[in-house]
């Protein structure tokens, strides 16, 4: 997502970090160079230096989680297409321990506020334009994700991240994002994997989807979420996309236990047209509150599409999927980066991050992406929703590691999130769309050159 860098001044911070940056030595150059002062038992973190407090830090990883907790139904639910229904409840299982783990590292590395899940827009680019298309199997999708983050590993221990940034006009980056946003709307606007308002048409691709029976009930429901959802989010409310997707997840269920499985209307995958009794059928109401995190079929996989790197009639596929990942990695987290340490005013004059914590925090995005891989999820990266909980007063990197930590606990809570329906995270995608298309107002259409 994009967030509009603040234009209010600089602090005393941000003074001191411009002096660091003209005195950086040509080994944090090499991006392998880290700043750790703020691991000391004196002031953790930098708390009380940056002007915050542990309970205003906490308060703000919360909020920065309330934020993103949308990611976990979203995530499973659009690599569920790819991987399997039966794997869904693996995949919140891997999408709260993937963020955890990046969270974490981020806090730990660079003390930012920085937040970090599997990224909207590669999950639906691996979903729909690799696996669904033919293109890969999902597991080499995922071997895919791995290399994409060992050679961002690489670039960013070497520097070559932070000189190939520099490089990059700021148009390219505004509309990247822009980019992905109008990606997700049309995927939002789906039958099978949003508010049903368009399906596939032979002829012209795309139609209108019929106004009848499920989808009707589907679609009118959806609507009532988004205007839930964009009342919350122009209320300024935290966690207003939990709000939307709480309100439609808790029709769907309350009508799924009343009416039950003959009768529901909001039934998967086609009530007005389903067979109740086929395989796959169900309505949206789970079973049980609590499990055990299970990894099951989804961790490791990636090994068995390594493979296909290799192979004459595969290997074609896999490194450009490889090349369109490592660009949108490239791009997209990066102008995250400053924008959030702009709201922040952790930037220097020049709009710039002190190097060596711009090192740690450039390694531990590339990180996480390898872990996520390893996981079985898509490209781990920052998200534009950590500037909710610098907006709330978090400076420091204690918000992310509670944010991580709320992460964690939710991986027991799988039979519940894989039960939110499409119809009411649909909308919310339609809303983060919105959010990332923002970014192309920043272009200078009146310069031919950018």
């Amino acid at each position: 997502c994009v967030v509009r860098p603040s234009k209010r001044p600089l602090g005393g911070e941000a003074d001191q970090m411009a002096k660091e940056h003209e005195r950086t030595s040509a080994w944090a150059v090499l991006g392998i160079a880290g700043d750790f002062g703020h691991l000391s038992w004196h002031d953790p973190f930098h708390v009380r230096r940056l002007g915050s407090t542990y309970k205003g830090e906490v308060r703000a990883g919360v909020t920065v989680f309330l934020s993103m907790a949308y990611i976990l139904p979203v995530n499973s639910s659009m690599l569920s297409l790819a991987m399997g229904q039966s794997l869904q409840d693996q995949l919140v299982c891997a999408t709260a321990l993937a963020s955890c783990f990046g969270c974490w590292l981020m806090g730990i590395l660079s003390n930012y506020p920085f937040a970090l899940a599997p990224g909207m827009g590669t999950n639906a680019f691996l979903t729909f334009s690799i696996v669904l298309a033919g293109r890969l199997p999902w597991q080499s999708a995922l071997a895919a994700v791995f290399v994409a983050g060992c050679l961002f590993v690489t670039l960013s221990a070497t520097g070559l991240r932070t000189m190939l940034v520099r490089l990059l006009p700021a148009g390219v980056q505004d509309s990247m994002g822009a980019g992905v946003g109008l990606f997700l709307c049309f995927v939002a606007y789906q039958e099978s994997q949003g508010m049903g308002l368009t399906a596939a048409d032979n002829a012209t691709k795309v139609a209108l989807a019929e106004l009848s029976g499920y989808n009707a009930a589907k679609i009118w429901l959806s609507v009532a979420v988004l205007l839930v959802a964009a009342a919350c989010y122009a209320a300024k409310v935290p966690g207003a996309a939990i709000a939307g997707i709480a309100f439609g997840t808790a029709v769907c269920w309350v009508e799924g236990w009343i009416r039950g499985v003959n009768d529901s209307v909001f039934g998967y995958p086609f009530r007005a047209m389903g067979n109740p009794t086929a395989p796959g059928f169900k309505i949206y109401a789970p079973n049980a509150v609590v499990s055990s995190p299970s990894l099951d079929g989804l961790a490791g996989a990636f090994w068995q599409g390594l493979s296909d790197a290799s192979r004459p009639e595969t290997s074609g596929a896999f490194w450009s999927t490889v090349s369109v990942l490592c660009l949108t990695d490239l791009l997209d987290p990066s102008g995250t980066f400053v924008a959030v340490a702009r709201v922040a005013g952790l930037t220097d004059s020049q709009g710039r991050l002190p190097l060596r914590r711009q090192n740690m925090a450039f390694l531990s995005d590339a990180g996480a992406s390898i872990i996520g891989a390893a996981l079985g999820v898509s490209t781990v990266c920052t998200y534009g929703e950590s500037a909710a909980g610098v907006s709330d007063g978090g400076k420091t990197g204690l918000v992310p590691l509670v944010t991580g930590a709320c992460f964690g606990l939710s991986m027991f809570f799988a039979p519940v999130v894989s039960a939110i329906p499409p119809l009411a995270t649909g909308p919310i995608l339609l809303i983060i769309s919105a959010l990332m298309f923002s970014g192309i107002g920043a272009v200078a259409w009146d310069d031919f050159q950018e």
